[in-house]
């Protein structure tokens, strides 16, 4: 055996692991195509050159294939339940059919068509973990990656697809190498049994014979669990496929000449190959690398292998996940980089170029300002003044509204008469007007100190008018009532906030003293109002 140099990955390369209970093969997968091989006994020395052989050689994946004796099969039906509960159905069963074993599998393949329509799920179990146990702990021991692990019946559902005209159901023979005759019936695509029987050693005895026995047995036993049609002449009848080369393949023949032989193939394995893609040719009638081939090509899914078996492959997909994103961060990042390494140029360019042109400018500005008469301000102060007074611009003002909301109230009452109006307009509502601050002050009737308002406004009227009753008649309880619902009517109108009474025809306070006598009737009837207006935008 030649060494070869170790290698952390290899994305494309792969190797298959076919065990049996006398023998292992090793196969390689190289640029799509099976390539070297290897063969152990399975006794101590061939354990002992399977150590050396993975010391020796690249740590690769490994696919392992099994064709055992001891793997049973068994077509079960459960309640048509999902999630746990149908796991919970399906692990009584397991172990009741299959208690010593870790190496369990199952398969949902359809559902009855009549009573309750359960489903049927196949079961099977690699019965003797021994047999292959000391393989995967040397394996694991040099932490070789394991996909999985799958047998030659398994596999046989993936190869049916190779064969020329299959129908519903399917009988497989072909023969391995290291194994013995594997007959596997496949219905619907879906596998239902399967049966390895031991052959002579190849060269003994013509194997035609033992051949035609063992499928004749499996036929008999197909027909008597009613899972083919005894008649040969049937739309559902069984297909026999012949998977053999050389002059196996011719004996099988003679052993039919003399019988109907509707219903069966006799495929050359070297043609199959062909048809798989592959340029290998074999002149022994073994399939074993028909199988392996396939398996490695179409990466067979795990049916056996626990997780405890599959962590360092586990490990490795990782690893190469974290190293693709490595990747392609990297790659992203440099074209990043590029990309900002060229705007920064651009930008830079740019910053010349936009220089070199303010240079240019102010050096004509310098040229033309030496020709302009001398001005006793400099010409930013004078952008300045005509800043400050565009901006002053937007905060005229004028008392429209406020007039507006007079004319409401005195429309509404016509027998008040208007006799003086001042105004103002201010951020602070509590702003006063000249004419308003000797006005007397009338106990609760006076200025009124307003809060901060909760609307936005952007500043405020503020107005002070002196007004009458007229006509008058000498009533002033009529014509204080009239003064107040006419201060209220304000009040309640948009954006008011405030209407306060400075004074009213006749000093109603407490303090005030009232003097008088029968003879004297005043006929007039004055007061004042002070109102706060709030104004959000001009109109």
């Amino acid at each position: 055996m030649t060494s070869s140099r170790k290698s952390k990955f290899d994305f494309s390369k792969r190797r298959a692991m076919f065990v049996s209970a006398h023998k292992v093969a090793i196969y390689h997968w190289h640029k799509g195509d099976l390539a070297s091989s290897y063969m152990f006994d399975v006794n101590q020395d061939g354990k002992l050159f399977f150590e050396r052989y993975l010391k020796e050689t690249p740590n690769i994946p490994v696919y392992i294939l099994i064709d055992l004796f001891e793997e049973e099969f068994k077509n079960e039906t459960v309640p048509h339940v999902f999630g746990r509960d149908r796991l919970a159905i399906i692990d009584r069963k397991k172990s009741r059919l299959f208690r010593d074993t870790p190496f369990y599998y199952h398969k949902v393949q359809g559902r009855e068509d009549e009573g309750r329509k359960d489903d049927i799920v196949l079961m099977s179990a690699i019965t003797n973990p021994k047999l292959i146990q000391p393989w995967l702990d040397i394996l694991q021991e040099h932490k070789v990656p394991i996909v999985g692990i799958t047998s030659v019946p398994l596999l046989t559902e993936n190869l049916t697809k190779l064969l020329p005209d299959s129908g519903d159901n399917n009988l497989i023979v072909s023969i391995q190498s290291i194994s013995g005759l594997r007959q596997t019936f496949v219905k619907k695509g879906q596998l239902r049994v399967s049966r390895l029987v031991q052959l002579p050693r190849y060269g003994t005895e013509p194997y035609g014979p033992h051949i035609s026995e063992e499928v004749d047995k499996i036929k008999r036993y197909l027909s008597s669990v009613r899972l083919v049609s005894a008649d040969m002449t049937d739309a559902d009848s069984l297909k026999i496929y012949f998977l053999l080369n050389g002059d196996v393949l011719n004996e099988v023949k003679k052993e039919y000449k003399d019988t109907s032989t509707t219903g069966m193939q006799f495929l050359d394995i070297n043609d199959l190959l062909v048809s798989a893609g592959s340029d290998r040719q074999v002149s022994s009638p073994f399939a074993d690398q028909l199988y392996i081939h396939q398996m490695l090509k179409s990466k067979a899914s795990n049916a056996y292998a626990r997780p405890t078996e599959k962590r360092y492959n586990s490990l490795r997909n990782t690893r190469i996940s974290l190293l693709v994103c490595s990747v392609i961060l990297m790659v992203a990042s440099l074209g990043w980089s590029g990309l900002s390494f060229v705007q920064g140029v651009d930008l830079r360019q740019n910053s010349l170029s936009a220089q070199n042109k303010a240079d240019f400018y102010q050096t004509r500005y310098e040229l033309a300002r030496e020709g302009l008469p001398q001005t006793p301000v400099e010409p930013a102060e004078l952008q300045v003044a005509v800043d400050l007074v565009g901006e002053l611009m937007g905060y005229k003002t004028t008392p429209i509204e406020m007039v507006r909301l007079i004319s409401f109230g005195m429309n509404r009452y016509s027998n008040i008469a208007l006799s003086n109006f001042n105004w103002v307009s201010a951020v602070d509502p509590n702003e006063k007007i000249a004419m308003a601050q000797n006005a007397p002050n009338q106990g609760v009737i006076g200025y009124s100190d307003i809060s901060n308002p909760e609307e936005d406004y952007k500043y405020f009227q503020i107005a002070f008018i002196e007004a009458e009753v007229s006509p008058f008649d000498g009533n002033y309880r009529n014509a204080i009532s009239l003064i107040n619902e006419y201060a209220e009517t304000l009040r309640t109108q948009n954006n008011v906030y405030d209407v306060s009474i400075l004074s009213l025809p006749l000093d109603v306070s407490s303090e005030a003293s009232m003097a008088g006598n029968t003879n004297t009737t005043q006929r007039e009837a004055r007061f004042s109002i002070r109102i706060v207006l709030g104004i959000k935008n001009e109109v």
